[in-house]
């Protein structure tokens, strides 16, 4: 008798190799659940506040800070607004300084909207009202998925309705950080295919091709397999959270977008590589694009480390934009 039919006969040999297999099935499954749950699910007992979600970084704790110290300069001009989409209740605040448009700045994965008044000076100083929201699954708003900017846009095509319907408003410039830029690119193509033109701008700020590019440099970075770790993950957030992330991508969108926009990225990205940027550009259909790559900063925190330069090339497209206006 061979070694491989004893042992395959032993009874505890075999317990132990179904063991094992049964731990290898758990495991590959267990992985993207967890992916899911900790990039795109929040628990909906857990408390709602708006505090800054990684006290451990000290410089998103730095601009975190640096936006509430300059929204509280405008206690007097701000309102709290609310709205409610797919039955959930999502909350934002206004600052209204009289003018006749409004800036609607949308912050990255995690963070309130009182992270987004870190970018809002520029705006300001150009005549531009602010806009800045709890996106929803974010801050105090409802909801228990993040859909990488896909469902937060019908939600942002409310807001925009919202301000133009209250407050007159017609001309709409959206800074979007990150997952914000796709969701300003989503909301830009839904409200033009509705017949709507109130968008007239966007800036974003490490806009990337699609959330598959994200998860992959992701994965990468923690020498982790893409396939089909990925694959499993998507199709986790298209039963529970009703979207197909390998579908809906800023890349997709491209073709549509025919309004000024200003794309900014750091060099030193590493979740949106220099090249891929490139392509996201080069398939960019308007004619008037602007790219702007900053020597230092890592994925969404350019400004951070740059922010007088961050603010005059933002100014310097807003300024172009107006002279253009006027010269109509």
């Amino acid at each position: 008798m061979s070694l491989s039919i004893v042992t395959l006969n032993n009874p505890w040999v075999i317990a132990a190799i179904a063991l094992l297999a049964a731990g290898a099935v758990v495991m590959f499954i267990a992985t993207p659940i967890a992916i899911f749950c900790n990039t795109m699910y929040r628990n909906p007992k857990k408390k709602r506040t708006r505090e800054c979600t990684n006290t451990k970084d000290e410089q998103q704790m730095r601009m975190f800070e640096e936006g509430i110290i300059w929204a509280n300069q405008y206690k007097d001009k701000t309102e709290r607004l609310h709205i409610v989409n797919d039955g959930l209740n999502l909350y934002g605040e206004y600052i209204n300084f009289g003018f006749d448009k409004c800036a609607v700045i949308l912050q990255g994965r995690t963070e309130s909207l009182l992270y987004s008044y870190y970018f809002a000076d520029v705006y300001a100083k150009n005549g531009f009202n602010i806009l800045v929201v709890d996106v929803r699954a974010h801050g105090l708003s409802d909801g228990k998925y993040q859909t990488a900017g896909i469902k937060e846009s019908d939600d942002l095509v409310l807001w925009i309705k919202l301000i133009n319907e209250n407050y007159a408003v017609t001309d709409f410039t959206i800074h979007g950080v990150c997952v914000g830029g796709a969701t300003a690119v989503y909301t830009y193509v839904k409200l033009k295919n509705d017949g709507v033109n109130l968008i007239k701008s966007i800036v974003t700020d490490g806009l990337f091709q699609s959330w598959r590019e994200i998860f992959k440099q992701n994965f990468k970075m923690r020498n982790k397999p893409v396939f089909p770790i990925l694959q499993l993950t998507f199709f986790i957030a298209f039963v529970l959270a009703k979207v197909r992330l390998f579908e809906e991508t800023p890349q997709k969108y491209m073709r549509y977008i025919d309004i000024p926009i200003m794309f900014i990225w750091s060099s030193k990205d590493i979740f949106c590589g220099k090249s891929k940027c490139e392509e996201l550009f080069e398939a960019c259909a308007s004619k008037n694009k602007e790219l702007c790559f900053f020597p230092e900063g890592r994925h969404s925190h350019v400004r951070s480390t740059q922010e007088a330069e961050y603010d005059k090339v933002i100014a310097k497209f807003l300024q172009k934009i107006n002279n253009k206006q006027e010269a109509i």
